[in-house]
């Protein structure tokens, strides 16, 4: 059975059954500075190259019934019960399930801007809550420097462009958050943070680029976790960009969209999904923190500075919706649900 949603003015969404430079590091707001690494050792030469290449099929062999929504009660523990709800993904990284899906540009020939939530041509801070635990999260530890081995860990945030530049992703590794740059043409930089976070309690989790220098940064809980200068430039998804010819066919239902919660390419085993919860996630078109931060205890509240806000508390339906208000919006996101478990599903745990 196939099911299809519309949004509109984007899409149709088609669900199946079927080296240099030190690094800064801390945890619980203590910094510690470190020689960078590459290759596996301290002090080792890190090497990379803009437009570093992923491998893979275009298509996943997962199996699982797919439905239109996901209202199922969820019985972990660790979170606070409330009003609200957020989302739990299972980590089913196979036949574009078991995410949400936000598109950030359209198809050739149109060359329009895309909606807001497209940052990356001015400073920006993507920020959310975030429960998980080790056992469902298994990626390695991967290597800081010039790479682009954020996408080695199991994947939260996923702005990739399948072989090309102008791309940039959020991943846990070795069950520390993992923050990724390539630019366009200026190389390419991993940022591994300190603080180990798969503990199955809620986590606030910030990452943030300055765009005159490429500087990244990674907060959790409020601290400094990571920072080092990256590639400068813009890095938001090219209005004019083509996916690549990588997917069985060309990316077009893959590339050009921020997807939450898995490798957005289905690439293979090697680039693994996230399994856990998410809630309120803001993305900014500014910098909003330089230094640790005391952490908000309430949803929160858009300004002008906001570019997309998803509080998850739709509670049922495939729309995760943008209720930011920002010029040119909304840029609402689409569960795409499936697998085994079925994810992702709505649930009563929040970080409030």
């Amino acid at each position: 059975m196939v099911q299809r949603w519309l949004l509109p003015g984007f899409f149709t969404l088609l669900v199946c059954s079927c080296d240099s430079g030190g690094e800064t590091s801390g945890s619980g707001g203590l910094s510690t500075t470190s020689s960078s690494s590459g290759g596996g050792g301290v002090g080792g030469t890190s090497t990379g190259t803009a437009g570093s290449t992923q491998t893979g099929t275009g298509t996943g062999g997962g199996t699982g019934g797919v439905t239109s929504s996901g209202t199922g009660a969820d019985t972990g523990t660790g979170g606070v019960q409330s009003n609200g709800f957020s989302l739990r993904f299972f980590g089913n990284g196979v036949q574009d399930i078991d995410r949400v899906k936000i598109q950030v540009d359209k198809l050739p020939p149109d060359n329009t801007p895309g909606p807001p939530v497209d940052v990356g041509a001015t400073d920006f801070t993507i920020e959310f809550w975030m429960r998980a635990a080790a056992g469902d999260n298994t990626a390695a530890p991967v290597d800081c420097g010039a790479n682009v081995a954020w996408i080695n860990g199991n994947i939260v945030v996923d702005r990739d462009r399948y072989n090309q530049d102008r791309k940039w992703g959020l991943s846990i590794a070795g069950g520390k958050f993992v923050f990724g740059v390539s630019g366009n043409g200026t190389g390419d930089r991993t940022i591994c943070g300190g603080t180990p976070v798969l503990d199955n309690t809620w986590h606030h989790v910030a990452i943030e680029r300055r765009l005159s220098d490429g500087r990244l940064w990674i907060f959790v809980d409020g601290q400094l976790d990571a920072t080092n200068i990256g590639p400068e430039g813009d890095v938001s998804y090219p209005d004019n960009g083509v996916p690549g010819d990588y997917c069985g066919g060309p990316c077009n239902s893959s590339d050009p969209f921020l997807v939450l919660a898995a490798e957005k390419h289905d690439a293979g085993p090697a680039y693994p999904s996230y399994s856990g919860y998410l809630d309120e996630m803001r993305v900014s078109k500014v910098l909003r923190y330089m230094t640790s931060f005391d952490l908000p205890n309430s949803p929160y509240v858009t300004d002008a500075d906001t570019v997309a806000l998803y509080h998850f508390d739709e509670g049922a339906g495939v729309v995760a919706a943008d209720s930011s208000g920002a010029p040119g919006g909304p840029s609402d996101g689409v569960l795409s649900v499936g697998g085994t478990p079925q994810g992702p599903i709505w649930t009563g745990e929040t970080p409030f």
